[in-house]
């Protein structure tokens, strides 16, 4: 079962083999169709089984076959249960009327299926001055924060097995930058000199997909 990749945690050195990992899964903008009223379900056959087979087959890992035959059998169930699953959807493998809405909400974006989170890479940091400069590059546009503080970042209940639902309260001075890109410098204002800060980063894709690196530290200069 594919798991909801709403919430991902990278580990600092682990950003560049993920933004390897992730390249094969970036989906690209095509023309999809929004599916009628109506439920689908093993059994249905016709033009909005074949929209739906579109759309699912833009994610190869949640339906493999890839097939748009118009008709809704059992590999076509698995690949809508799956969807269901990374959607917090009711896994049932019947479009009714919420996971519809979700299909047609996707379509509408034309997107494609995107449960994978960015990844970032390049990460450097800076002194300007008093402040510190954090850049880094992402595998596809994302806006992002950065928290930083002297003392330790704290994660509420970031250790949580639900924790993949939802992104953790993060602790710490906060720079962000909301525009979507795939290229970020964010200044780190007011810092102390000859000071260690912990910071850590999360960024959010145009599919509210969201990652967070694990803690690290810099130095500041005097």
């Amino acid at each position: 079962m594919i798991k909801n990749n709403k919430f991902v945690l990278f580990g600092i050195m682990s950003v560049f083999i993920f933004t390897i990992a992730f390249a094969g899964n970036t989906t690209k903008a095509e023309a999809y169709t929004e599916i009628g009223g109506v439920t689908l379900k093993v059994g249905s056959t016709g033009a909005n089984v074949r929209a739906l087979q579109e759309l699912l087959a833009s994610d190869p890992v949640m339906y493999p076959s890839g097939s748009r035959d118009g008709v809704f059998g059992s590999q076509t169930k698995r690949a809508v249960i799956q969807f269901q699953l990374a959607y917090n959807l009711t896994p049932d493998g019947i479009v009714g009327p919420m996971s519809r809405n979700k299909v047609n909400s996707i379509v509408m974006s034309g997107r494609g299926i995107d449960v994978a989170s960015a990844s970032i890479y390049s990460l450097a940091l800076s002194s300007a001055g008093k402040n510190e400069v954090v850049s880094f590059s992402s595998s596809e546009p994302v806006k992002t924060t950065v928290f930083y503080d002297t003392s330790l970042i704290n994660w509420s209940n970031w250790n949580d097995a639900e924790i993949t639902l939802a992104t953790p309260a993060i602790s710490g001075t906060k720079s962000s930058d909301d525009t979507f890109s795939t290229s970020k410098q964010l200044t780190l204002s007011n810092t102390s000199p000859n000071t260690k800060y912990n910071y850590t980063i999360t960024t959010t894709d145009q599919s509210g997909n969201t990652s967070v690196i694990w803690p690290s530290t810099f130095q500041t200069n005097q």
